[in-house]
């Protein structure tokens, strides 16, 4: 008898000792930090290709306008240097199809931060934020594929539509971080620091797009030499602030993985 209850013990401490299950193993797994500056490059090194090559071998073509040559331009514009010449738009295009999937996989986990953070009353600024940004990439791409010497109509709208999208964007964000969390929440020098930016690139790009705006109405009534090469210089500077801004995603999800699981399931943690 007591052999048996000898046995019975060594069973029972067996079973509390036997190691657990393994956690779950993934097939693949990056940070968000890599995830945003591999998608910011892959779009900002096509840009600056796609500016170059125009300057380049298409500059005469790409800056004339309704002024005609005898108004110098030196700068061609987005519209123009993406999506008039069979080389940039095919790789301009490719680049951004390819991105947008990641750029809202983002999106959703910029929701959940914001989620846990924001005061519960301002969920529907969150809801607003996350329904914005998404527009603001869905644009982004329709205006790409439909460009502005094919299909003007269209592409205007989607500009003026990804424009209204990603400066409400930046703006709400900001105030929402600044003057929305809620109060127990303590902010890590991180996120005080990619509030800092969002704030500095928020502004920039606000006054880069209203520059822009006034020196595309003035050549368009007045014709001057080199106006529109500003237009075209602050336009830059306004696509450059928004990627910019975007990347302070870098900060805020500094800790969050992308993962894939043994069955497929693409989550984040």
């Amino acid at each position: 008898m007591n052999d048996l209850r000898r046995i019975s013990s060594m069973i029972q401490n067996y079973s509390v000792s036997c190691p657990e299950k393994p956690d779950k193993r993934y097939l693949f797994q990056i940070k968000v930090y890599w995830l945003s500056i591999i998608t910011l490059l892959s779009v900002l090194v096509t840009f600056v290709f796609c500016v170059l090559w125009t300057i380049l071998f298409k500059l005469e073509d790409a800056t004339s306008t309704h002024c005609g040559y005898r108004v110098k331009n030196y700068l061609p514009t987005i519209s123009t240097a993406v999506g008039n010449y069979p080389v940039q738009r095919f790789i301009w295009t490719l680049v951004i199809i390819a991105h947008s999937p990641i750029r809202l996989i983002v999106v959703a986990i910029y929701y959940q931060y914001y989620n846990s953070i924001i005061k519960p009353s301002l969920h529907w600024c969150v809801v607003l934020l996350r329904f914005l940004t998404t527009v603001e990439v869905c644009s982004l791409v329709v205006l790409s594929i439909f460009t502005s010497s094919d299909y003007y109509s269209i592409h205007e709208k989607s500009f003026v539509t990804f424009i209204c999208a990603s400066e409400l964007n930046m703006l709400i964000s900001s105030i929402l971080l600044k003057k929305g969390r809620i109060t127990k929440t303590v902010m890590t020098k991180l996120e005080i620091r990619s509030l800092k930016y969002k704030i500095c690139f928020t502004v920039f790009n606000m006054t880069s797009f209203a520059i822009a705006g006034y020196c595309f109405l003035r050549h368009n009534a007045y014709c001057e030499s080199g106006v529109y090469t500003f237009f075209a210089l602050f336009e830059y500077l306004v696509v450059l602030s928004n990627m910019t801004f975007h990347l302070t995603a870098v900060w805020d999800l500094a800790g969050v993985s992308l993962v894939v699981d043994d069955n497929l399931n693409l989550t984040y943690r």
